[in-house]
Formats: structure tokens, sequence, C-alpha cells
């Protein structure tokens, strides 16, 4: 896969294609399942793993922000384009790995990892 970040993250953080989240589950569907809307209501939200920003875009009407990581630069770059599509404004999203958080001093209430490898 082109794009996906290499620096020292080896073989951690290849992922299936953005093209894949057709095969996961409806965001709204996923929270359901966790608690509801309740969970991420004005709370900050990061999402690792977040690939095309299907999750995070689907927690962003009830979140106060929502930030997405992932380590392939082309699926960001899709959830950057999905994020603009649907007028979200509370959401960020940024190529890089779980293991290198690139939000120094940041501080999140919810943390999701969903349907990543």
């Amino acid at each position: 896969m082109t794009g996906a970040a290499t620096d020292d993250v080896g073989v951690v953080g290849r992922l299936l294609p953005a093209m894949s989240s057709a095969l996961r589950p409806h965001p709204q569907d996923e929270l359901r399942e966790w608690g509801g809307p309740q969970l991420v209501h004005r709370k900050r939200v990061l999402d690792i793993g977040c690939g095309d920003g299907r999750l995070a875009l689907g927690v962003a009407p009830y979140a106060k922000s929502v930030d997405g990581i992932d380590p392939d630069s082309e699926a960001i770059a899709a959830a950057k384009r999905n994020a603009r599509k649907a007028g979200a404004r509370n959401v960020r999203f940024a190529t890089g790995a779980a293991q290198h958080l690139p939000y120094p001093g940041a501080d999140f209430d919810v943390v999701i990892l969903s349907w990543t490898l």
C-alpha cells in the first residue's frame, strides 16, 4: 500500500484499503453497540486507525471535537475529503501511528480503536 507511514512502526499500521469502509457497520450502528451517542456527547474524541474517517465523521455530530489518526496518508486524504463533503467543522485528521501520537499534551475523553489491525 502506498502512502503508509514507515518510520520505525514496521508492519504495524498496515491497514486494509480505505474502500473497505463499505464492509464495516454503519457508524450509528457501531456507536449504538458501544452505548449510544452519550458515549461521545460533547467530549474530545481520538479515533486511532481512522482510515477514511467513517467512524470519526459518524460520531462528530455528538462530540465536541474529533481527531483521527492513521498511518496511511491516502486514507487520511480521503478522510479530509469526506469531512469537507460532510461539512464537519469539529474533525481533524493527521497521518501517524498510535505508537507516536502527534498530540503532545493533548487530553481526550474517549479513544476509539475500531476495525484496526
